[in-house]
């Protein structure tokens, strides 16, 4: 059982852009192969958490079906 409503996701995305300063769910800036980033998300999708918590940026209390919707609306598929 988990003890928290959150998953904590590191660089797999940002709710805050590093150099634009761009808030929101968005891919991660800096990856070797943004491609397999982006569908990597994927696997995040099932989770069941209320809170995301990212490696840059402020948690995220959409959920994160939500954030990955997003960042695909920004990203494309």
């Amino acid at each position: 059982m988990p003890i928290a409503d959150a998953v904590f996701v590191g660089d797999a995305l940002t709710t805050r852009h590093v150099l634009t300063g761009q808030r929101g769910p968005q891919p991660a800036p800096f990856t070797d192969d943004p491609h397999q980033a982006l569908a990597s998300l994927h696997r995040l999708e099932g989770v069941q958490a209320s809170w995301v918590l990212p490696g840059h940026g402020t948690p995220w209390s959409g959920g994160v079906a939500e954030a990955v919707r997003a960042i695909r609306t920004v990203a494309g598929p």
